[in-house]
């Protein structure tokens, strides 16, 4: 079996490695210090080039016209030995015959048939006529100078006209900016990075205030809420989302609460009930009196089954997980909805009506969706006098199941809070019938679970073609057909 080799990172991940251990405010200030730096540098960079070649120009214009000068002198026979100066020693000047001896010059020490101060041969590029550098040459007090030449012919003979204009004043201005630059950039870069570190701590300061006041909340104060600050920015928005989200968690832990107690309230009946009844089997059999308290041990025990039960499907209802993989199964909801009303039929004297299912396609979990027929009938069985009507259809993409029954309905106020745990419009009814106040919270989350929604209404009267009493109305997104 081989070894797997552990993979490598790559070189480039350095910086993420490095920044990692920093608090947000020292990444804010390094990368853009960082940033700031890389644009200065860049700044100063196109400064210097933009400015030598501002200068190299100037200097070649200057080159350029000194040529023209000593051209036009030639042409006029007016050049002697000693060119005229243009009132700077920035420019030297020298006429040279096709020796490379100095035929006139600009310079005062330079005598004509003297070797010249140029190169010989000039270069090439020179020659053809395009501006050059050349560094250290011995014309004048020496030093770097923008070269420019121009052939011409004197007298018939060959000859060329030299210029050489000084660098050394703009190489001294260069040089001098390159050394404010270099001085004057960490300085720069120290007062940007001491700015953003305070800028950023500032900025960052309600973050933390946040931060502490949010560690401070525990599991028992969920009731208090942060302090949102001043400035309508993103941070204030930071905060309502928290003290929405600690709202969320207050009303979550209030409902956990209730329903904690709710349950422990509901269980706590049926289990009294049937440890009295135990302890008097026990303390004075009977065999006359023990079969009756048997079947009501039964009854009991039926009933806290059907308690457990209900809380476990609430609890699975609100499974996350479970709610995401309900979507995946296309269910006929009508043949749910009949095979439904047949158990229930077998359960009850009650008629139930199931003449208006028609087909009805929706996408989720069939067994859940079988529990919310199944309440839906158990609650209307409850509470009818004589009849049930059960009508499912499709129509724009919505499938809706409505449950009808003939009883005394549910009041307006009360609508809502049917489909909340462990309520009970009539609590002695409910008790007499079996109900456990958990079928219509069941429904609800079902529902909620595959998208859809159920309200409860109140039917037509019986002279408007209703029943009179309650109506529950579910309605789920229709399954999309094949294909």
């Amino acid at each position: 079996m081989s070894r797997r080799l552990p993979l490598r990172r790559p070189a480039f991940d350095w910086p993420r490695r490095l920044t990692r251990k920093l608090s947000l405010r020292a990444r804010v200030t390094l990368w853009a210090t960082v940033a700031v730096v890389i644009a200065m540098v860049a700044a100063g960079l196109g400064l210097l080039v933009g400015l030598q070649h501002s200068m190299w120009r100037d200097r070649d214009s200057t080159g350029r016209q000194r040529l023209s000068d000593v051209t036009s002198l030639v042409r006029q026979d007016r050049l002697g030995s000693l060119i005229p100066s243009t009132g700077g020693d920035a420019d030297v000047v020298e006429v040279l015959d096709a020796h490379g001896k100095v035929r006139a010059s600009s310079d005062y020490d330079t005598r004509p048939g003297s070797p010249s101060g140029f190169p010989n041969p000039l270069p090439s590029r020179v020659l053809e006529g395009h501006p050059t550098t050349l560094r250290g040459l011995g014309i004048a007090d020496g030093g770097d100078f923008r070269v420019l030449a121009r052939p011409i012919r004197i007298d018939g003979r060959p000859a060329t006209i030299v210029v050489g204009v000084s660098l050394t004043q703009a190489e001294h201005t260069l040089s001098s900016l390159t050394t404010g630059l270099a001085t004057g950039v960490p300085a720069l870069t120290a007062l940007v990075a001491w700015t953003i570190w305070l800028t950023a701590g500032r900025t960052l300061r309600p973050v933390e205030t946040l931060r502490r006041q949010a560690a401070d909340i525990t599991a028992t104060d969920l009731h208090r809420r942060l302090d949102l600050p001043a400035r309508q920015d993103e941070i204030h928005a930071l905060g309502i989302t928290l003290n929405d989200m600690l709202a969320r968690l207050d009303d979550a832990s209030a409902a956990q609460r209730r329903f904690v107690a709710d349950a422990a309230h509901e269980l706590r009946s049926p289990l009294a009930a049937l440890r009295a009844q135990l302890e008097v089997m026990s303390r004075y059999p009977d065999p006359d009196r023990d079969p009756h308290m048997a079947a009501a041990l039964l009854e009991d025990t039926v009933r806290l089954h059907d308690l457990v039960e209900g809380l476990l499907t609430l609890a699975r209802s609100e499974d996350p997980a479970r709610s995401r993989s309900q979507v995946t199964h296309v269910i006929d909801l009508d043949e749910v909805v009949l095979a439904e009303v047949r158990a229930q039929r077998s359960l009850t004297q009650v008629d139930i009506d199931a003449r208006r299912v028609s087909g009805g396609r929706v996408r989720g979990d069939a067994e859940a969706l079988r529990s919310v027929v199944r309440n839906l009938l158990d609650n209307a069985r409850r509470h009818a006098h004589q009849r049930i009507r059960v009508a499912l259809g499709e129509r724009e993409g919505t499938v809706e199941l409505t449950v009808s029954d003939d009883g005394s309905g549910i009041p307006a106020a009360d609508r809502p809070r049917v489909f909340e745990r462990f309520t009970r419009l009539d609590e002695a009814r409910s008790r007499e019938a079996g109900g456990s106040g958990l079928g219509l919270a069941i429904v609800s989350k079902v529902v909620t679970a595959h998208g859809g929604t159920v309200h409860a209404d109140q039917d037509p009267a019986p002279d408007d073609g209703g029943l009179g009493g309650a109506r529950l109305v579910v309605r789920l997104p229709a399954a999309s057909p094949p294909g």
